[in-house]
């Protein structure tokens, strides 16, 4: 584990994080946000009972859709993803990341390299969505919204302590980085309470999303019109979009 040698506080900001939950608790309610999280189960459900080992190679285009219709970033590009890639290439290709033997990061390098015609940061929002609604126990959430190292901005810096190195030389690396600090994340939350929306890691890809969402209207509030910000979605609308559940229901 790469943060074997120190401890949590030594990588949480708890409390950043818990003044993050206070504001978002203004902005929506208990029973809001604990929807969320009962929402990515079943975004989760949707996931596996899609790509589980036994169907995966039998996957329809039109499951593909349905599984890109639930990844925010990407939820309108089934059409051009198909097209450049070809279907049966996009299957194989997550088959291999979700299970090929593998390590994880050498299968994420491998499946955000092989997919075309979309940016990269869509590229490792498709591979990391895959591998943690899939894989909830296992895997972990990393989008551009969580961390975008080319920017340094995101909701994970937000709730971490400043000298917490995410950085690696391959996006495999990166992704085993940001792993490794969110499940300090995790395990703080849920024994504070500030993850408790959901179970496992789902109440701290809630946290996050709140964390993110609370940035953005403090960030619009100083930069943006009075007018601007009243079309912005109110903050369990927002949270639900960037974790794909915005309307789950809708195949």
């Amino acid at each position: 584990m790469l943060y074997d040698d120190v401890s949590v506080k030594d990588v949480v900001d708890s409390e950043s994080a818990l003044e993050f939950m206070k504001e978002a608790t203004k902005l929506a309610t208990s029973a809001e946000l604990e929807n969320i999280g009962q929402k990515l189960e079943e975004k989760s459900d949707l996931f596996n009972s899609i790509l589980n080992p036994e169907d995966i190679s039998t996957m329809s285009e039109d499951d593909f859709k349905k599984v890109v219709g639930k990844i925010f970033s990407i939820r309108r590009k089934s059409k051009r993803l198909l097209k450049a890639n070809g279907f049966e290439n996009i299957r194989n290709n997550m088959e291999t990341l979700l299970y090929g033997d593998d390590p994880i990061e050498n299968r994420f390098n491998h499946f955000v390299d092989s997919i075309e015609n979309i940016e990269e940061k869509m590229r490792i929002n498709f591979a990391s969505e895959l591998l943690h609604f899939t894989h909830p126990k296992k895997y972990w959430l990393w989008t551009n919204w969580i961390w975008d190292p080319d920017a340094n901005t995101g909701a994970l810096p937000l709730v971490v302590q400043e000298d917490v190195d995410l950085l690696s030389e391959t996006n495999g690396g990166i992704y085993r980085k940001v792993g490794e600090a969110i499940i300090f994340v995790n395990a703080v939350g849920h024994a504070k309470s500030f993850s408790s929306m959901g179970r496992g890691l789902f109440g701290t890809d809630v946290l996050l999303a709140c964390v993110y969402a609370v940035y953005m209207y403090t960030v619009f509030k100083v930069k943006l019109s009075q007018e601007f910000n009243r079309i912005l979605p109110e903050l369990p609308e927002l949270t639900q979009r960037v974790l794909g559940v915005h309307n789950l229901e809708k195949n």
